[in-house]
């Protein structure tokens, strides 16, 4: 080798080695398989998205089919018998027991503050405008969008104030946790509490109702059915002439309301949605987040009711649609509109007209609703330019003492009837007293939990690709993944020790993912330092296939699940009328399947750990499949009830299972596990803290006869405590 190769002023020891060494021959590699990751970026927002896309372009088909009127007739017929179905029906109409409480004279106009009862001592508080002068008037009911002050909001009070100089009964009226029915705002202190405004008033309950076979969309509905009916016992309005406008979230309620309530002869859907849900568009990085869970219809994709099909249900009565600017997805939807209007020959009956404005009820808007409903009711145009009025102050507007339904006394709240009617839920079911009982209640329990989670046996090869081998002190880390079902691949784990003490094996699910705890000097080491094989694997959207999105409401910190990425991947499932919550137990399944492939997995030795969310994953997996020979739930919530019993939970929409409660709770399912061995370690409660030792063994009373039934008392086990020694010990202990 010349000296030249290396000129003296660079050469040094360091260098000299290094470049040495880039002239030996490099050892052969071993090509490793491409992760799944790189087949399914996005894996689980891109599978639900196709799905649902599936479902939308199958419904196109459909509506492609509409040549006539009487086919378009037929089509929304469907769509409200539908949509009836699912807000689960209407109540029976009750007394309005309506109240006047004062009344404001004002020059050319009187604003009534009036109340009445949309169902027994559930009240509905308003303002009625009235103009001077003989009527009948025509009368137009208002719900109100997302504002706190609801109704008494200044440009909302304005439009309303256009409407009633131009010859209109409006009865503007607070939604449920909007203007006076607001849970969470206290007038005393004039704070809300924890930063829970209009749209967390509604996802909080809301999300809950679906526990209990309810929703909220059914009880705005009827609010606004019953506000016509209390505008027909008023003898100032014409009954023939009723109108529905609303703006921003009472947009999309004047949307459910007209399409269902043939009565409403016009409507104003003002920024509340015209546009189209599916085909769902993801982008990468993108805000990805759920409107109000009133705002949603489940399972509407399954039915093909997109809103476009809600907006084409109020013709052929004439529909203003409203917008903050022109945009595409508006455009489009506009136009598929106006083909249905034009179909059934009343073209001239739907119209759309855009502010060149922020998002609000602006001057320009508020003209176009006045001019919308004067040409169709009154057969003239509309004011041209707006007067300058001025807004009344909140208080001169309350119909309660205090502006508050709640502190006020003033009957009902949606948060006292959930409280109510959940304390008959689920319905009472005699506990096992042998174990035949227990038997029969397994087969009882068992298909309904798999109905309620769409849960469906997953099926197919399994495509196993080990990515890597990474050695550590006493073990090794088998890294790899494996298919749940075509379009969703599992990474996992697996802690293969050693020396092998034992041919359990443990499949471990921890809502933050297997990283969390399978670092060096994590549980998982110390489980397979103790001799134990372990597999931990991310379920879909766990870990490291966790959407890479951020949710479109970030504040208050924490109660943000309610619009996070989760919740919005959960309502999607819900719209096809599946399951997220589902999927992700058979991925714990799928998690079985694979672990029973391996030569040294015993197939009676199958246990499994779940952590927070993953411990009702590994409940529900467990009660589903017996390979599953003994399970252990930690940090998981104690019981859905739990959720209803409170005004406010930590939970995310991940871990709901619509319409359980009317079956049974966690206690039941816990239950039917019995004889195998379950232990739960730490339940908490809606908050996520954890449960006193007294109400957690009183919410399991149920789970303990029946172990007691089934004869073996010692396999069921609740801990509140933190007992000594570390968590894996606790979990071997457990485990048995």
């Amino acid at each position: 080798m010349s000296a030249e190769f290396f000129p003296r002023s660079q050469l040094c020891r360091r260098r000299f080695l290094a470049q040495a060494a880039s002239l030996l021959p490099l050892p052969q590699m071993r090509a490793a398989p491409a992760s799944y990751a790189s087949e399914l970026p996005d894996m689980l927002l891109a599978f639900v998205a196709a799905k649902l896309n599936a479902l939308a372009a199958q419904w196109d088909r459909e509506r492609d089919a509409i040549r006539t009127p009487e086919d378009l007739e037929r089509r929304n017929r469907f769509v409200r018998e539908k949509v009836r179905e699912m807000v689960h029906g209407f109540p029976q109409r009750t007394p309005l027991e309506a109240r006047t409480v004062r009344v404001l004279e004002r020059d050319g106009w009187r604003v009534e503050t009036v109340m009445f009862q949309s169902r027994p001592d559930f009240w509905v508080t308003g303002n009625l405008y009235v103009p001077a002068g003989r009527g009948p008037f025509p009368g137009i009911i208002s719900p109100c969008g997302h504002y706190e002050l609801a109704r008494m909001q200044p440009d909302y009070q304005f439009a309303y104030l256009n409407l009633v100089h131009a010859g209109f009964v409006v009865l503007a009226y607070d939604p449920v946790g909007q203007g006076e029915r607001r849970h969470y705002w206290n007038p005393y202190t004039g704070e809300t509490e924890s930063g829970l405004t209009a749209i967390f008033e509604h996802s909080m309950p809301g999300q809950v109702l679906l526990l209990m076979g309810e929703d909220l969309t059914h009880y705005r509905i009827w609010d606004g059915v019953r506000a016509i009916d209390y505008l027909l016992s008023r003898s100032e309005v014409d009954p023939e002439r009723i109108g529905c406008a609303g703006h921003s979230g009472g947009g999309t309620l004047t949307l459910f309301i007209s399409a269902l309530d043939e009565r409403v002869k016009c409507a104003v859907v003002n920024q509340g949605g015209t546009a189209h849900r599916w085909p769902v568009q993801i982008t990468p990085g993108s805000r990805v987040g759920p409107s109000d869970v009133e705002q949603n219809l489940f399972p509407a994709a399954l039915y093909g009711i997109d809103l476009c099909d809600l907006h084409v249900a109020i013709c052929p009565r004439p529909l203003l649609a409203l917008i903050e600017n022109y945009n595409p997805g508006f455009n489009l939807a506009a136009e598929h509109i106006r083909r249905r209007y034009e179909l059934a020959g009343v073209a001239e009956r739907f119209a759309t007209e855009e502010a060149t404005d922020p998002h609000a009820w602006t001057v320009k808007l508020r003209l176009a609703t006045t001019g919308w409903f004067c040409r169709w009711f009154l057969g003239r145009e509309g004011p041209t330019r707006e007067p300058d009025f001025q807004a009344e102050a909140p208080e001169f507007l309350y119909v309660t003492p205090l502006g508050s339904v709640r502190y006020s006394q003033q009957g009902q709240t949606i948060q006292s009837l959930i409280h109510r009617k959940q304390a008959l839920l689920p319905p009472p079911r005699p506990a096992p007293h042998s174990a035949d009982t227990v038997t029969e209640l397994r087969r009882q329990i068992v298909p309904r939990l798999a109905a309620l989670l769409h849960f469906r046996r997953p099926e197919g090869p399994l495509g196993v690709r080990l990515l890597v081998e990474t050695p550590r002190k006493g073990y090794r880390i088998e890294k790899l993944e494996f298919l749940s079902e075509p379009g969703i691949y599992i990474p996992a784990w697996v802690f293969v020790p050693e020396q092998r003490r034992s041919p359990q094996a443990i499949l471990y699910f921890n809502e933050a993912g297997k990283q969390a705890d399978g670092m060096e000097g994590g549980a998982l080491e110390e489980l397979c330092r103790h001799g134990r094989l372990v597999i931990a694997a991310d379920v879909r959207g766990i870990g490291e296939t966790r959407p890479p999105h951020v949710p479109s409401i970030t504040e208050p910190p924490g109660f943000r699940h309610l619009f996070d990425v989760e919740t919005a991947i959960a309502y999607m499932a819900w719209y096809m009328d599946e399951s997220l919550l589902g999927m992700r137990v058979q991925d714990v399944v799928r998690t079985v399947d694979y672990a029973l492939t391996r030569t040294d997995v015993d197939s009676g030795a199958v246990c499994a750990i779940g952590r927070g969310a993953g411990a009702l994953w590994v409940i529900f997996a467990a009660a589903l499949d017996e390979r599953i020979q003994a399970a252990v739930s930690e940090a998981g919530l104690g019981a859905y009830r739990l959720l209803a019993q409170t005004d406010r939970y930590l939970h995310g929409a991940g871990v709901f299972l619509r319409d359980v409660l009317l079956e049974f709770d966690l206690e039941h399912v816990a239950a039917a596990i019995a004889p195998r061995r379950l232990a739960l370690l730490a339940p908490v409660d809606a908050m996520k803290r954890p449960l006193r030792s007294a109400v957690a063994r009183r919410l399991y009373e149920f789970a303990e006869k029946s172990y007691r039934a089934a004869g073996a008392p010692e396999a069921f086990q609740i801990s509140t405590e933190t007992p000594d020694g570390s968590r894996a010990e606790r979990y071997l202990a457990a485990l048995g």
